[in-house]
């Protein structure tokens, strides 16, 4: 092949960006050799131009067509030296990367250190460098995280590689971990837990707002909110130390604690229960929905606000719902043949859902249950302020479908078991303006309580 037709070919498949980096060190040292031969030539030619003994030639027009040789020879010189350069620094650059990805640490996932052994409702978990899971099913094995209740009806529970429980209900914030002590932090919300004996040294703690508690084997179940805790313990013994002053007290099986920042630890004997219940909604009781303060003509309230089913996700509910406390702090226990009344408003007509959760004695999850299943829920009938009343009778309560799923390992009747939340809620594919202004359980051969004004 010739030095001219290489020179082309080579130039041709250089614009094609085909050459390879043999080639292209190939045509670099041609350029470079061009360049050369055309200065040396303009030198050689103003040389005998001017030296001594030969007569000044006539002044001939510069040929442009050797000046446009050497521009362009010059521009592919820079180009392909760029070219080279970029070459080899990409090279550079991909074996760099190389070197660091071999010599850098592996990056090993966190050791499980629990598994989800039940659940319900809306729930997110944040868990490893702040991954958020909201799909999450019995079964999966966690590194530690948090765990958040989104919905009245949401619950939780979690077992320790050693066997020990733990269950959030309704909208709890719970995060947990285990570096060979387990450490938990409440946020807000109820907890209950079945403890298996812990290491010597190292119980198991949880952290409230305002109390820690040292468990080394025990059933037991925590409400916490900002400004207080309150412990019952169904078996063993639970040590609690309030930060604000270190004071330590511990509480044995069937006594319950309250923690608050001023007052003096107590312990009392767990209390009998009681098979009645109105909701206060004046005391904002931890719950779902947009609470509302009493006015001069209206009673406090609760607004429901939209829940999106996680199973569902095509579907939008509008929904209100608290857990059930009273202000003696004694468990209400839901017997054969109540009735749970629901009062409220609405502003569109809509059919008003309801639904409870209860539990054990211990604080665990028994059931979830819906009182307008067994038949057909006629639409609410309201006054000319929008006022309803709604009553379900506990005999045509039914399993929630939304732990349908487990009815074999849950409750099948809410009868003699201690009820946690209520909820109601309307599904007209648009906001129906429902206000639950209370909820009232009503024992067996009970007078309904004086409706709320």
């Amino acid at each position: 092949m010739s030095d001219q037709h290489e020179w082309e070919e080579l130039v041709d498949r250089h614009l094609r960006g085909e050459l390879s980096e043999h080639e292209m060190e190939q045509l670099a040292e041609l350029v470079e050799q061009a360049v050369w031969e055309t200065q040396l030539t303009d030198s050689l030619r103003a040389s005998r131009r001017w030296s001594p003994g030969f007569s000044r030639p006539a002044r001939q027009p510069p040929d442009r067509n050797a000046l446009l040789r050497v521009s362009l020879a010059g521009a592919i010189v820079v180009i392909v030296g760029l070219c080279v350069g970029l070459f080899y620094q990409q090279a550079y650059d991909e074996r760099r990367i190389a070197e660091i990805r071999a010599n850098a640490p592996e990056v090993k996932p966190e050791p499980s250190i629990a598994k989800v052994v039940g659940l319900s409702g809306s729930l997110i978990w944040t868990g490893d460098r702040g991954h958020i899971q909201r799909e999450l099913k019995v079964g999966t094995e966690l590194p530690g995280g948090t765990i958040e209740g989104v919905a009245p009806g949401s619950w939780f529970e979690v077992q320790f590689n050693d066997g020990s429980a733990v269950m959030i209900s309704g909208t709890s914030i719970l995060t947990f971990a285990d570096a060979g002590q387990k450490v938990l932090r409440l946020k807000e919300g109820s907890l209950s837990a079945n403890v298996e004996p812990q290491p010597t040294g190292k119980p198991m703690l949880i952290h409230t707002h305002t109390a820690t508690l040292e468990v080394l084997g025990t059933q037991f179940k925590v409400e916490a909110d900002l400004a207080s805790t309150e412990l019952n313990v169904s078996e063993g013994r639970v040590r609690v130390r309030r930060p604000s002053d270190n004071t330590e007290l511990d509480v044995p099986e069937k006594h319950r604690l309250i923690v608050e920042a001023d007052s003096k630890l107590i312990a009392v004997r767990t209390p009998d229960s009681v098979s009645e219940w109105k909701s206060e909604l004046h005391r904002k009781p931890a719950s779902y929905g947009k609470w509302q303060p009493a006015t001069s003509d209206r009673p406090a309230s609760l607004k429901a606000i939209p829940l999106v089913p996680p199973t569902a996700p095509h579907i939008t509910l509008y929904l209100a719902g608290l857990s059930v406390n009273r202000q003696d702090n004694l468990p209400v226990v839901v017997q054969p043949g109540s009735r749970f009344i629901v009062r409220g408003r609405l502003e569109s007509k809509a059919r008003v859902h309801f639904g409870i959760r209860v539990t054990h004695a211990n604080g665990e999850m028994a059931g979830m249950f819906r009182g307008d299943l067994h038949d057909k829920q006629p639409f609410a009938e309201t006054d000319a302020d929008g006022r309803f009343e709604e009553v379900f009778d506990l005999d045509k309560f039914s399993i929630d479908p939304a732990v349908y799923d487990r009815k074999d390992e849950l409750a099948a009747k809410p009868d003699g078991l201690s009820l946690s939340a209520a909820w109601a809620f309307t599904h007209i594919g648009r906001p129906s303006g429902l206000e639950v202004l209370e909820i009232e359980l009503i024992p067996p051969h009970g007078a309904a309580l004086k409706e709320v004004r």
